[in-house]
């Protein structure tokens, strides 16, 4: 097991841990074929007025060796909002997305291509020792929460486009 995939493992396990203790549903996945990374997915309920349901996924992003080496480490936030869109909204959803971005504290969200996915990502780039223990684990949260706001307040507009 690498240096890299050991942290990210300590990391998203403590996370899983400390959501679980708090009654949300979280999964551990191991890297594979199509996500060579370690992940943690959190699902999150009643998001928006209809009441959505938002899977997380939080990773570290591989191949920074270099960075990893000093310490620091390039975690992503994703969430999809819908797997596609309707082609002739892709206009019309950048446009939304552009301008809610405009406003958003923290991370932008997006449509893949013409049909793809809307979807909601937050990188940050944070030393290791930002992230050791029950500090850390709090610290991630809290960036969850502002995560999960924007989701609440923003996710009608954009799936009412979709």
């Amino acid at each position: 097991m690498t240096e890299s995939l050991s942290f990210a493992r300590s990391v998203l396990g403590g996370l899983h841990d400390y959501y679980g203790r708090h009654g949300i549903a979280a999964k551990l996945a191991e890297p594979d074929d199509e996500a060579p990374y370690a992940s943690l997915l959190i699902r999150f309920d009643e998001i928006g007025s209809g009441n959505e349901s938002v899977l997380l996924e939080m990773s570290f992003l591989p191949g920074l060796e270099e960075a990893e080496q000093a310490g620091v480490y390039l975690l992503q936030t994703f969430a999809v909002l819908r797997d596609r869109t309707a082609q002739e909204r892709y206009t019309s959803l950048v446009q939304i997305c552009a301008s809610l971005n405009l406003t958003l504290p923290l991370g932008a969200f997006g449509v893949s291509e013409p049909g793809g996915a809307l979807y909601f990502k937050h990188n940050a780039m944070l030393r290791a020792e930002w992230l050791e223990g029950e500090s850390g684990v709090q610290h991630l949260d809290r960036v969850n929460g502002l995560a999960l706001h924007q989701l609440h307040l923003y996710s009608d507009t954009l799936i009412a486009e979709v």
